[in-house]
């Protein structure tokens, strides 16, 4: 019979160490595995959570619109900020928010609108963000606080994932800061909008410019 040779015998004595060190830590291991089972289990919840949270919020948005459409701004008024409270961060959420502030800026309540709006601003998804702070601007400009929609309009641009509309969001804070006698600020947002030629906007900048500074003739 043949002897085990050295490599067989390191081998065995490997296997050996082996089940021997699982022995000793058989509860750590167990535990560990435990852990990945809540873990994996967990963000498979939330995920599922979240999935029911946004349809429930879609559908509970639809139904206050109906309210709204229906005339009912009083009521339309009650449901949409039922929405916005329960269902923050949704998309969902987000737009029972904008429709918010547009049914009260129909009651010709622009400020509780503006406000409406600051309250969702940090927790709507990225792809609403822009949309809130234009409606926010339309109501700064409803109150003629023209450098407030301006900055608004501002703000919009910087977070817009598409060139057009940052473009457009650009010229309309132009034309606000104009509008509120910042002369300044306007020329250099025109003055960017002018630099490329491909841009739609481009032309409108260059005439822009040339009002801002010409000079007003004295009689």
């Amino acid at each position: 019979m043949t002897a085990p040779n050295a490599s067989t015998r390191r081998r065995g004595g490997d296997e050996e160490n082996l089940a021997e060190w699982f022995m000793l830590h058989k509860r750590e291991i167990t535990w560990a595995a435990v852990a990945i089972v809540v873990i994996v289990g967990g963000i498979w919840f939330y995920e599922r959570s979240q999935s029911i949270k946004s349809q429930r919020a879609e559908a509970a948005f639809y139904q206050a619109r109906q309210a709204a459409g229906s005339g009912n701004l009083p009521l339309a008024t009650s449901d949409l900020q039922k929405v916005v409270t329960r269902y923050q961060g949704t998309q969902g959420g987000a737009q029972a928010a904008i429709a918010l502030a547009q049914v009260l800026y129909e009651q010709k309540k622009y400020k509780e609108g503006i406000d409406a709006l600051k309250k969702a601003e940090g927790n709507v998804p990225d792809d609403f963000k822009a949309s809130v702070h234009v409606v926010e601007a339309a109501g700064y400009e409803e109150l003629k606080d023209f450098t407030s929609a301006a900055q608004q309009y501002e703000a919009a641009a910087k977070v817009t994932r598409f060139p057009a509309d940052k473009a457009e969001y650009q010229a309309d804070a132009a034309r606000n800061y104009a509008a509120g006698g910042k002369t300044d600020l306007a020329k250099a947002l025109w003055t960017e909008l002018a630099k490329d030629e491909t841009n739609p906007l481009a032309a409108e900048a260059k005439v822009r410019l040339g009002e801002l500074e010409a000079k007003p003739m004295t009689t």
